[in-house]
């Protein structure tokens, strides 16, 4: 089992002073492949619970296990080569950089990552390729439909 959840809750204080429940005791695991959806309505603790397996926040009670491991026991150091390693998300925004052309969003993860320019370009080129956008990487994002920004998004976080 790659990641294990063992009765997590999470609680949020509220400005009367009372505390609010988003999650109350969530136990689950995930195996290598397997192809997971978390729906609910919106309120019901969706990005909570995503935001606990990803890292980002860490005021919880339970476990948190990846191969084995408790997150909550981790470094900072060790936080962030978790996320940077382990876990991406795919927001619903896209999260791309206006601005910038689709290469230059792809390859803006690998420039913090320390990769040399050429392989950057090379590996942003071969990505879009797969993904079908090798005739969009000069356009902006507003330039694409809703499906390749969202191709672009995955792109940036599977790399």
């Amino acid at each position: 089992m790659i990641l294990e959840l063992i009765d997590v809750k999470k609680e949020y204080k509220l400005v009367d002073g009372n505390n609010f429940n988003a999650l109350n005791g969530i136990n689950i695991s995930f195996d290598k492949g397997e192809l997971i959806s978390i729906i609910g309505e919106s309120g019901s603790g969706k990005s909570t619970l995503m935001n606990l397996i990803g890292g980002l926040d860490s005021d919880f009670k339970g476990f948190i296990n990846i191969d084995g491991k408790n997150i909550s026991k981790f470094s900072e150091k060790e936080l962030d080569k978790y996320r940077k390693d382990k876990i991406g998300f795919v927001f619903q925004s896209f999260n791309l950089i206006s601005h910038l052309s689709i290469l230059d969003n792809v390859t803006i993860a690998m420039t913090l990552s320390n990769v040399k320019k050429s392989d950057r370009l090379q590996r942003a080129k071969h990505i879009l390729k797969e993904v079908g956008l090798e005739n969009h990487i000069d356009k902006k994002p507003n330039q694409l439909s809703g499906g390749e920004k969202q191709r672009v998004a995955i792109v940036n976080y599977t790399q």
